[in-house]
């Protein structure tokens, strides 16, 4: 296929910086470019979207287990220290119990046996011998070179009552002379299989607990210290923080460790403030014996460096990823958008009226044969669009030959349905002419019987003539030449005379005729003859379809507008009626209302003449129970001369 150069869109036309050329045509004008522009997005928001979700994923999964190898870590640590410190405590335990099983009743052997106690255990302070009923025997102490006996009574203390019933005791750490801290170990004296002789009591200095927890590292900063369930300090890498009798109860770490971890199967670690204020990881280990605490800090800082160093690999892959993405990203939209922007622009040239348009696209693949689809599509509708061209022109004449005659064909009928009420009325007036001069000269004169027949012909001649009035004044409105005489009414008057008019033809005294006028409605300034049809052809309905009951109009004013009411007990309209009733010509498609009389025209006539007066008319109806007509007129017609 021949093409001139300039009629045709070339794939090879995209500059060859492949980078530059896409950028600027992403970022060119709004209406242009956009599937390129979306193409683009879209795939660099997935594929970066799938980078930084797993990214974030591998960064929070790296997170946990981070945090969960060091709260492992930490509790290891935490409960081989605790295991030391009750070791601790359990030697020296042993070192007391088997003191108490040597020695002799001698005062000599009572003292070689404390004073090898106290070599024995370094930590034991001061060690005394109390007898059955609590009085202290014997007691050696470092501080002083020879035993003495004090004479001093420990029966009321909880460490004697607790030994004598023998149970080894340990009591709570206090701080002696307001320096280290020391704890009371008491067991019984057993003799002559198992009776119990005396009480060994022991003060062991806590200060050698420090040995233990200043031997425990975590990292490069991380500690370990030793607290009470009541908060206090027993061994910490700072002595003198041990000296000054810090208490931690008020710290989160320490609450945590003597709260029951129920159904806790794994360890956890705690970010918490330090006694320092600064930013930690704790995790502790309970010493149960001794209701004592060993807690794990170490600097979140340090704890999570491992972690950080891990993001930032992350991160770094990311941007690598990230870069990746973009670079195929624009690879796949040169090597596919840049084609269907093509197919985008050739859609915009034969939008346009450029029929004659084909495209050029040597992809080898199925965007190539699109194109050529597209250059098919494009030869058909050039061709399809020549012939509709031939046919709407031809349709068209048609058309406006159909219009002439069917405008020709609505003025004869509005002339023949001129001339036709005109001939209709002239005759109708003269009959209601004559019949009206017969019963008055007739009066008395003749039978009943004949004088009611002559009133049927009246009120049928009167009748038809109201009848060719309606076809007369629909006819005149379809002409357009209706017109609105505008004149100071007063709704009263009228809602009155025409209420006298339908008194006359109610059945006898089987339909009540109730009429409810606001005394507030001022004057209108409206057609008064249009007013007048408008309630009497609505009234005059409403009799037509009621054989007993009531028919009541109310008038009113409503957001300054005046609101006309009429409604009946009649046999109501249909559902399927409602909307068409105002329809020329219609008079319901149920049996029940083809047997009343009418043309059809008073509903269409009372809709025209309210629309010409500006106003709105509504119905609601059930059938079987009666209907209600609304109208709402303005209470100044003036703007409005005629139709």
């Amino acid at each position: 296929m021949q093409m001139d150069k300039k009629s045709s869109i070339r794939l090879l036309d995209f500059p060859s910086d492949n980078l530059k050329s896409l950028l600027t045509l992403l970022f060119r004008g709004r209406g242009r470019g956009r599937l390129l522009r979306h193409y683009f997005l879209i795939s660099l928001l997935l594929i970066a979207g799938g980078l930084i979700t797993s990214g974030l994923l591998e960064i929070y999964f790296r997170y946990q287990e981070s945090k969960e190898q060091l709260a492992f870590q930490q509790q290891e640590t935490a409960t081989v220290a605790a295991i030391k410190i009750g070791t601790f405590i359990h030697d020296i335990e042993t070192a007391i119990k088997a003191a108490t099983k040597s020695p002799g009743a001698e005062r000599e052997d009572i003292d070689f046996e404390l004073r090898r106690l106290l070599y024995l255990a370094p930590a034991i302070n001061q060690a005394v011998i109390l007898s059955i009923d609590g009085g202290a025997r014997t007691q050696v102490s470092r501080s002083r070179a020879v035993s003495s006996d004090t004479g001093k009574d420990f029966s009321s203390s909880a460490a004697f009552q607790q030994a004598r019933q023998g149970r080894s005791y340990f009591g709570p750490v206090y701080f002696a002379g307001e320096s280290e801290p020391y704890m009371t170990v008491a067991l019984p004296i057993e003799r002559y299989g198992g009776s119990i002789t005396g009480v060994l009591q022991a003060e062991v200095n806590l200060k050698y607990v420090w040995d233990v927890v200043s031997a425990i590292k975590q990292g490069k900063a991380g500690y370990a210290y030793a607290v009470t369930r009541s908060g206090d300090l027993i061994a910490h890498p700072d002595i003198s923080w041990v000296l000054q009798h810090r208490n931690l109860s008020q710290l989160s770490q320490v609450k945590a460790a003597f709260q029951p971890d129920v159904g806790v199967t794994q360890a956890k670690a705690l970010v918490a403030n330090n006694l320092a204020g600064d930013k930690v990881i704790s995790s502790h280990a309970l010493i149960p014996t001794l209701d004592w605490a060993v807690v794990i800090e170490q600097p979140v800082e340090e704890a999570y460096e491992p972690l950080y160093a891990s993001m930032l690999r992350t991160s770094s892959l990311l941007l690598v990823g990230l870069g990746v993405a973009l670079l195929a990203s624009l690879f796949v939209a040169r090597r596919v958008v840049g084609p269907l922007e093509v197919l985008r622009s050739g859609a915009e040239r034969i939008g346009g009226g450029d029929l004659d348009f084909r495209l050029n696209i040597k992809t080898g693949n199925e965007i190539e044969i699109l194109a050529d689809e597209f250059n098919n599509m494009a030869a058909h509708l050039s061709e399809a669009y020549t012939g509709l061209e031939r046919k709407v022109a031809e349709r068209t004449r048609e058309l406006t030959l159909a219009n002439e005659k069917l405008e020709e064909a609505s003025k004869l009928k509005s002339q023949f349905l001129a001339n036709v009420n005109h001939e209709l009325r002239t005759p109708v007036s003269a009959i209601i002419g004559y019949a009206r001069l017969l019963r008055r000269e007739t009066e008395g004169q003749i039978a009943p019987l004949q004088r009611e027949n002559l009133q049927d012909l009246l009120n049928n001649a009167e009748r038809l003539l109201a009848q060719i009035d309606s076809v007369l004044d629909f006819a005149t409105i379809e002409a357009g030449k209706m017109e609105v005489r505008v004149e100071r009414v007063r709704v009263e008057e009228i809602i009155q005379g025409a209420a006298s008019t339908i008194e006359t033809i109610l059945h006898d005294n089987s339909i009540k005729l109730i009429r409810e006028i606001a005394p507030e409605i001022p004057t209108l300034n409206t057609d008064r003859e249009k007013l007048r049809q408008i309630i009497l052809n609505l009234l005059d309905n409403a009799v037509k379809f009621t054989e007993r009951g009531e028919i009541k109009i109310t008038a009113s004013q409503q957001n300054g507008s005046l609101k006309l009411v009429v409604s009946d007990t009649g046999i109501g309209i249909e559902k399927g009626d409602l909307t068409r009733i105002f329809e020329e010509f219609h008079r319901g498609d149920g049996s029940s209302a083809k047997k009343y009389r009418g043309t059809g025209l008073g509903l269409a006539i009372v809709k025209k003449f309210v629309q010409l007066l500006g106003g709105e008319i509504a119905v609601e109806s059930e059938a079987g129970k009666g209907s209600t007509f609304t109208v709402t007129l303005p209470l100044d017609s003036g703007a409005r001369a005629s139709v």
